[in-house]
């Protein structure tokens, strides 16, 4: 008689971010970027070594509110025919006092924050006339909505991502960090703004590199790529700044910083500056992918030396080079739409528009960041084959 042998279930592996300690080469690298963080984003801050002014063109302070009512106290038609509004609108503090807002708008202003009751707004208070504290509505309140798609945003990378994503979203808060408690208050407190900038991104770059990638050799080789890419990148800008003549005023933004700033601070810098952290994230990308690729090759394949690992792995980079050019020119066309727009109308041809220096600081922005992410594909290739190479063939490459 035959016994049916019973079959065992079978298991499938759970989603998990399960943690495993890192060995202790890699657990004092990644205390080494501990430090750098804490001395970037907390020491220097923290002893005042950065002297930043206080630039407030209203003297005022600014505050969450909301709109408790809405009245139209008033309609006068000017001589140019445009219907004037006037309105009395009541809002609710933070601190939960109630205040009364006056003004006086045109039907058809678009740049009117237009309200209703219950509506979240931003109120700035400055001190008016005789002692008074004068109240406006500077913006609307998006905390809310902002921290939902945020939220949104991280829950996608640590699905997809498991504990690489949430290593990814720390090397994301970290650069933001560098950014706004290094970068910013050394250029604010008179320190030049491509060193400053050089510093930060150098933090940057470490910092997103580790902890996305985690220390490894193939980290190893495309921090040094990223390095030698950006140092070309930012050769390349200040030769093409100072050929073109362009002077970092062209757009609002950078007039009115130069103007509330008293002129101190460098403008071509801060271009600079701007070219080469708008590079460094799209660098990052290219050099980590080109690393990985070079490594997964050797991994396939350990009798691969460095010469047919840079061949085949520079096969792979030209595909990644078309895509990442694109996505690049993509994305600055994206932010400049408006401006794009404003030139298809105009009358001059379009050699006299690429001359005005608001088109040309953003065709040499775009052409910048190009010319050092190809570059940085044979760069890292390289650096990565004869890093893995140099490795016995019994050895797993990491």
């Amino acid at each position: 008689m035959r016994v049916a042998r019973q079959r065992k279930p079978r298991q499938t592996p759970a989603m998990s971010l399960s943690f495993e300690p890192p060995p202790r080469p890699q657990a004092i690298v990644y205390a080494a970027i501990a430090l750098l963080l804490i001395v970037f984003v907390v020491v220097l801050p923290a002893a005042d070594v950065f002297e930043t002014p206080s630039i407030n063109p209203f003297d005022g302070e600014s505050g969450e509110a909301v709109v408790i009512s809405v009245e139209e106290t008033g309609r006068e038609q000017t001589d140019g025919g445009v219907t004037l509004v006037s309105e009395r609108i009541g809002v609710r503090l933070d601190g939960g006092e109630q205040v009364t807002i006056e003004r006086q708008l045109a039907s058809d202003d678009a740049f009117a924050i237009r309200v209703e009751p219950g509506d979240d707004v931003l109120v700035t208070a400055y001190e008016a006339g005789g002692g008074e504290t004068a109240y406006f509505i500077a913006d609307r309140l998006r905390t809310a909505p902002l921290w939902v798609l945020g939220a949104i945003f991280a829950a996608a990378v640590v699905l997809i991502g498991r504990w690489r994503g949430v290593w990814s979203l720390v090397g994301l808060v970290a650069s933001f960090l560098v950014i706004v408690r290094f970068i910013v208050p050394a250029i604010l407190s008179g320190m030049s703004p491509l060193l400053a900038t050089l510093i930060g991104a150098s933090v940057i770059m470490t910092t997103t590199l580790v902890l996305a990638h985690g220390a490894s050799r193939k980290t190893g080789a495309a921090l040094v790529g990223t390095v030698l890419s950006l140092l070309l990148a930012v050769l390349l800008a200040t030769m093409a700044v100072e050929v073109t003549a362009l002077t970092g005023l062209a757009g609002d933004q950078e007039a009115t910083l130069q103007l509330l700033a008293g002129g101190t601070i460098d403008a071509r810098g801060v271009l600079l500056g701007g070219m080469i952290i708008g590079a460094l994230g799209v660098l990052d990308d290219v050099t980590a992918t080109q690393s990985s690729a070079v490594f997964e090759l050797r991994r396939a394949n350990p009798l691969l030396g460095a010469g047919e690992l840079f061949s085949r792995g520079l096969n792979v980079g030209r595909d990644h080079i078309a895509s990442t050019v694109n996505t690049l020119v993509l994305a600055y066309a994206g932010a400049a739409l408006p401006l794009l727009v404003i030139l298809s109308v105009q009358p001059e041809p379009l050699g006299l528009l690429i001359s005005r220096e608001l088109i040309a600081t953003e065709i040499v922005r775009t052409l910048v960041g190009s010319i050092g992410i190809v570059a940085a594909v044979p760069i890292t290739t390289g650096i990565a084959a004869l890093v893995a190479g140099a490795l016995e063939a019994r050895a797993e490459p990491a």
